[in-house]
């Protein structure tokens, strides 16, 4: 799992880094989202998990409070206005504060562009772009009175190198970048926005899809063979970067695109 030849320090992880922060976590059941909830909590921050798959929050939330973290879970769909504004007041009101929302929550259908349903087109939109619309705008205001906040929102490096079958998908993670930015320019003091933009990275899900008849990856030999660091992107990747974008050391970056696919993609 790690690079050949490379030789990197142990990652320092400080307990009590975001302590006394109130972090939310979108898409927190599975793959990126559970890895970034476990690291924010592991941290000192109280997580709140938010997901639909209400099963495999509470499987998630179980393994990570074990370990004596502040973590509590939220079941909703972020594609729906009335949800969206629900939760974020309820959170806002039981810990009087939201520091950092992460919304990793996200789908991506392959369907050609000839052959797309418009109804998928609407679903994959809505969960993807809308959903950072109503969760930005719904967190926003309890940020500019606090005078402090982190808006972090998750495109795709198909962006930069485009995947036939992803038209929708594509499109909302590009306006998730624009939206991002001006939501950067309109946050007001003490408030950035900014976007991970993670490679391939090696979840669960991803992994087990792209095994050919042969037990071999292809999908993840191509992406290795593009990437300047020779090794899979790992959660962990995404999580550590999250960490810091999270963090008042990032104090002075805001509207910025976080690309964590191991020199696959330049900007």
């Amino acid at each position: 799992m790690e690079e050949v030849g490379a030789n990197i320090a142990h990652i320092k992880v400080y307990p009590d880094k975001f302590e006394g922060q109130v972090v939310i976590v979108t898409g927190a059941a599975r793959g990126i989202g559970k890895v970034t909830a476990k690291l924010l909590a592991t941290q000192g921050a109280t997580v709140v998990l938010v997901d639909l798959d209400e099963k495999r929050l509470e499987e998630v939330s179980f393994k990570i409070s074990s370990q004596g973290t502040k973590i509590t879970t939220r079941v909703c769909d972020v594609g729906v206005e009335a949800q969206v504004d629900s939760l974020i007041n309820e959170i806002a009101t039981a810990y009087g504060k939201i520091d950092v929302l992460v919304h990793l929550a996200g789908i991506y259908p392959f369907h050609p562009i000839l052959n797309h349903p418009t109804a998928e087109y609407r679903r994959i939109m809505n969960i993807n772009m809308d959903s950072c619309f109503f969760l930005t705008r719904s967190v926003l205001p309890y940020m500019q009175k606090a005078g402090y906040g982190r808006i972090i929102n998750t495109a795709s490096s198909t962006l930069q190198s485009p995947v036939a079958g992803l038209s929708a998908y594509i499109a909302a993670k590009s306006g998730i970048v624009g939206f991002t930015r001006v939501t950067a320019v309109e946050a007001g003091p003490g408030v950035t926005a900014n976007i991970v933009l993670p490679g391939l990275i090696r979840t669960d899900n991803i992994w087990n899809a792209g095994v050919a008849l042969d037990g071999s990856r292809p999908l993840f030999d191509k992406a290795i063979a593009g990437q300047c660091v020779k090794r899979y992107g790992l959660p962990e990747d995404v999580a550590h970067t999250i960490s810091f974008i999270a963090s008042p050391e990032a104090r002075f970056i805001t509207g910025q695109i976080f690309d964590i696919g191991g020199g696959s993609t330049f900007h």
